[in-house]
């Protein structure tokens, strides 16, 4: 069973961050971190939290290659 709730808490990083954090190397760097840790306790919505921070999309794409097929 799935952590649907991560994308609220994952949302609301999300929104400190890219507000806090101008660098997007640095936001995709954490992004990585934060996505594996989510997905360590069950996170299965992270396709919810497309297109809030293109450096969120880029490693969400890179941790999971095989989602993107497009």
């Amino acid at each position: 069973m799935g952590w649907a709730s991560g994308s609220q808490v994952m949302e609301e990083i999300i929104d400190l961050v890219k507000d806090e954090i101008r660098d997007d190397q640095v936001r995709y760097r954490l992004y990585k971190g934060i996505i594996t840790a989510l997905e360590g306790n069950d996170w299965d919505t992270q396709n919810e939290c497309e297109g809030v921070d293109a450096a969120y999309d880029k490693a969400l794409k890179d941790l999971h290659p095989d989602w993107h097929l497009a």
